[in-house]
Order: C-alpha cells, then sequence, then structure tokens
C-alpha cells in the first residue's frame, strides 16, 4: 500500500515539493513596445484611499485598521519583525521608513481624526530623521518587540535595513498627496533628485528572460518603477519640466521591462536570499513592492497572463491570505513567509482585481504588532470594497 501510494505521488504534479516551479498557467506571448500614452495613464490616475466603503464587513475592516494604526503609533518605535520558518532560517521585516511610509500614507484617509492626527505627528518626525527614500534604514534591534512571542535577542537577525529599490520616493508622494503636506515635497525635492539619479542616468539592467534569479530583483524593478511614478509626480509639485520629463521617459523604459517580463517569462516563483539560510525558501519577487499603478498596468497590457498567473498559483494555496498559515512552498518549514501573502494580496486587489466584498473577508489577524502588511491589505480591501474609484493626480 505503501509502494503504490509513493507510486501515485510520483506521478502528480509536484505541489507540495520543497519549493515548487511549475504551475498550470505556463502560456506566453510575446514582447509588446509600450507608448508614452501608457505611461501618462500610469502618472496621471491612482486609487482614492478616501473612497468609502459602507457594510457590515468594511465597517469590521475599517475598524480592525483604526486599532492597528493606533496602536502602532502608541508603541513606537519598534523593532523588526522576526519570524522564523524553519529550515530555511529567520527573517526581519519592516526595518525602512519606505514601506512604514507608504502604507499609512494610503491608510490615513480611512483613520478617524484622532488616529490620523497621532500619524502624521509620528510621519512629520521620520521624514526629518528617517526619510522613506534613504537608502539606509533602521537598526533592525532598536525599540520594542513587535511578536507576540518571545525572541531571544541572540538569535534576532541584527542590521540596519537597507531598501530594495526606490520605493520610498513612492512613499513621499503618496505621503504629500494622502496627508496634504506639499511642503515636504519641497522640502525634500534636492535630496530625492539626488536618490533617483543613478537611475536616470543609464540604461536599466534586468533580464526579461532570466529563470535563475536570486537577488529579488523582480522586486527591485518594482520598487525602482513606483519611485519614478513618485519622482515624476513630485517633480510637477515642484514645477520641475526637466525632472519630470525625463522621469516619464524612465518610467517608459521600466514599464515596459515588467509587462513584458508578465508576457514571455511564466515562472513566477524565484529563489531567493531574502532568509538567513538558503534552503528551501523562494518568493513571488515580481509581486513584491507592487504599487497599485504597476499592479494595474500589468492586469491591462500583459493579454491577460498577469491575472491568469496569479489565479492559477493562489487557487491552488488555501488559507495564503492567513498569519502564520502552514506553508505554502518551502519543504521542511513552518509557516509561510508574510512576503508570501502580502504578494497575493496585492496582486488580487490590482492584477486580477477580485471583487471588494471578496477581499474584505481575506482581512484575518495581523502577523505581529504594527505589521505593515496588514494595514496595506485593509487599506487596499476597503479601496477595492468602495467602487474602486479612482482620481487623477495633481
Amino acid at each position: 500500500m505503501a509502494f503504490a501510494a509513493a507510486l501515485l505521488a510520483a506521478a502528480m504534479p509536484a505541489f507540495a515539493q520543497n519549493v515548487i516551479d511549475d504551475h498550470p498557467e505556463s502560456r506566453r506571448v510575446g514582447p509588446v513596445t509600450l507608448r508614452a500614452s501608457d505611461v501618462d495613464r500610469l502618472i496621471a490616475e491612482t486609487p482614492d484611499f478616501a473612497a468609502r466603503a459602507t457594510g457590515a464587513e468594511a465597517e469590521r475592516v475599517r475598524a480592525k485598521l483604526g486599532r492597528h494604526v493606533a496602536e502602532f503609533v502608541a508603541g513606537y518605535p519598534w523593532k523588526a519583525f522576526h519570524n522564523t520558518l524553519g529550515i530555511s532560517g529567520y527573517e526581519a521585516y519592516f526595518d525602512h521608513p519606505d514601506e512604514m511610509v507608504y502604507c499609512l500614507a494610503i491608510a490615513l484617509p480611512q483613520l478617524g481624526a484622532e488616529t490620523a492626527a497621532a500619524v502624521k505627528e509620528l510621519v512629520a518626525a521620520q521624514l526629518a530623521e528617517n526619510p522613506p527614500y534613504a537608502v539606509q534604514g533602521f537598526a533592525s534591534d532598536a525599540g520594542r518587540p513587535r511578536e507576540r512571542y518571545d525572541v531571544p535577542e541572540e538569535v534576532r537577525i541584527k542590521r540596519r535595513g537597507k531598501a530594495n529599490g526606490a520605493l520610498g520616493v513612492y512613499a513621499l508622494w503618496a505621503w504629500c498627496h494622502w496627508a496634504g503636506d506639499r511642503g515636504a515635497a519641497t522640502a525634500h525635492w534636492d535630496a530625492v533628485k539626488a536618490r533617483m539619479a543613478p537611475i536616470l542616468e543609464k540604461p536599466y539592467e534586468f533580464d526579461i528572460t532570466k529563470r535563475d534569479y536570486t537577488g529579488d530583483e523582480a522586486e527591485r524593478l518594482n520598487a525602482d518603477l513606483a519611485g519614478l511614478i513618485g519622482l515624476a509626480r513630485l517633480a510637477k509639485m515642484n514645477g520641475d519640466a526637466a525632472t519630470e520629463k525625463a522621469a516619464r521617459a524612465k518610467a517608459l523604459e521600466l514599464l515596459g521591462l515588467r509587462v513584458n517580463l508578465e508576457r514571455v517569462n511564466p515562472s513566477i516563483l524565484e529563489r531567493t536570499r531574502s532568509a538567513s539560510k538558503s534552503l528551501h525558501v523562494a518568493k513571488l519577487a515580481r509581486y513584491c513592492r507592487l504599487v497599485p499603478e504597476v499592479g494595474r498596468a500589468v492586469g491591462a497590457l500583459s493579454e491577460g497572463l498577469g491575472p491568469a498567473r496569479l489565479e492559477a498559483f493562489r487557487e491552488m494555496r488555501n488559507g495564503w491570505y492567513l498569519a502564520f498559515a502552514g506553508r505554502l512552498i518551502g519543504g521542511e518549514n513552518y509557516v509561510s513567509p508574510p512576503h508570501m501573502g502580502r504578494a497575493l494580496m496585492a496582486g488580487a486587489t490590482f492584477i486580477e482585481e477580485l471583487p471588494g466584498e471578496e477581499l474584505l473577508t481575506f482581512v484575518d489577524i495581523p502577523w505581529c504588532k504594527g505589521d505593515l502588511y496588514f494595514i496595506e491589505k485593509c487599506a487596499c480591501a476597503l479601496w477595492a470594497a468602495g467602487a474602486r474609484q479612482l482620481k487623477k493626480v495633481d
């Protein structure tokens, strides 16, 4: 009986292997040449996170969001979140201000007045001390523990956070926009231009056909494209037509890479070095650090392959949205990494465009205190449930 079961397992698709490279959606289409109008659309519109979803589920999620943000502000500063995977070792999350400022910015319109005011005070201090566009982030072991379990200090990953890409420039724009803080756009403009100069000055190195990246290169591509969107919008705020023109031209190059990655390369799961050990660890890097505008463009310009690839991967993995869910990939690990659920939620919201009412049901519990991905999940689900309204960017 055991021998027969082993033969059957060998004949079936390897859904429970240590790392799964194959999935049902492996179609390809040829690369497409994008036009300036595609970038114009990318930069001109953004989700209206102030749109008010109604109903019991929306109220449940809005209340959870408010409580979690209030707890985050009251307890700040926090250590990086320490997650134990298993044979893949440990991970550290939230050790850089780029995700913090971005997630708080898009959540701001859904918060009560008192919590919103406290967030504005906290972020104003961060913009002066640790701006989101900086390369260096926080010391990961400084602050209060985020975890709901004890973590011995000797096993914590001790490092200073480092940005993987220019998401922080987009985060600064998002803060200026949603907090109405145009003064910050002016005060940080010279530093932002210096931060983005290396990206503007040379061709972008990324191979859309490569299947053996291990350094989260596609995640960086997302972040750098987001940074160019932020740069163009901040340039417009500052009346800098030359920088806005340069940002748009570079954004066209990177948007072409990101869209064509989806069209020609079905290998959405990549090995990663983001954990403390390299055994059995993989990542949906092309959906990490995915901002709404980029997700919507991938969905619209990939001839349906973006939504199809995500749907095929996600529907084989029940419970993908749960904190501390059993491993979805990676044998001999205890839990699936937080970046997996975050990538799938961003993809479900902006590429697949699942109904908002369904997305609200994916809001369960956070991984930890100050879970930035939980804050983002709540804000995005509330936006989708509020009829996916868009607004023109000033």
